[in-house]
């Protein structure tokens, strides 16, 4: 890729650590051990929407670690009673929370001076998708934006299913994107690839990390096996915890 090194350390299902020279991202934690962060770079917590494989309240622990921690929370998540919880404890977490909702651009100013744009895309399911712009670098976390078809569903549903992500999917028309953080589902069998499909024909990605797999990993296998032409693109993950440098 060139330029700035980065590490990408796979946390558990659509949860990953991304560590660029002075900063963190960590994106839609929902179990897993969480590596030790080093004080000195800025960490900015990413939570998609509300569905407890991507949202884990947990993560609102590290600001008792790391206080200057920023936290960028989709529209969909309630905060009321965990605001209260710390607020009990001397702790006001409502001034390190950015709410986001779909289809705006936020510039956040980081703790180590610079600036981090964020744009939001609408989800197919719920909440929003992440691109992130920092340092000439561009980040993209899909959360449950996806092709999102059931075998069960009629065609009507399948359309209109395509189109809306379709839709979504071409505000990066021909983007480079550095690093892309997209769901494989093996649940939606036979139509499980038609997401990721749709996205690598739409974006230029450097290095895309297949997510949601809820461990059946060999789903990637299957898919790079489809479509070998994506092999220098897309990772081979195998287990939780996994660190890449890329």
């Amino acid at each position: 890729m060139g330029g700035l090194a980065l590490t990408v350390t796979y946390i558990g299902h659509s949860g990953f650590l991304l560590e660029t020279e002075d900063a963190y991202f960590l994106f839609d934690y929902f179990k897993g051990t969480i590596p030790e962060l080093k004080n000195n770079k800025s960490i900015i917590v990413f939570s998609s929407h509300r569905h407890h494989d991507h949202f884990n309240p947990e993560i609102f622990e590290l600001i008792k670690i790391y206080p200057d921690i920023r936290y960028v929370l989709s529209y969909d998540i309630p905060l009321k009673r965990h605001l209260k919880k710390y607020e009990n404890q001397g702790i006001d977490l409502a001034k390190n929370i950015l709410i986001t909702k779909k289809n705006i651009e936020t510039m956040l100013k980081l703790p180590n001076g610079k600036d981090l744009k964020i744009s939001t895309f609408r989800s197919t399911d719920e909440g929003v998708a992440f691109l992130l712009e920092y340092d000439n670098k561009v980040y993209y976390h899909a959360g449950d934006l996806n092709c999102w078809y059931w075998k069960e569903e009629p065609k009507s549903y399948r359309n209109n299913m395509i189109q809306l992500y379709i839709r979504e999917i071409q505000k990066m028309d021909n983007l480079k994107i550095d690093v892309a953080f997209v769901p494989l589902d093996p649940r939606l069998e036979e139509t499980a690839y038609e997401g990721l499909e749709i996205f690598m024909e739409h974006t230029n990605p450097q290095i895309v990390f297949p997510m949601h797999c809820w461990g059946k990993y060999d789903i990637i296998s299957s898919f790079l096996n489809t479509h070998p032409e994506y092999k220098e693109k897309i990772r081979m993950i195998n287990n939780e915890g996994q660190i890449f440098n890329v």
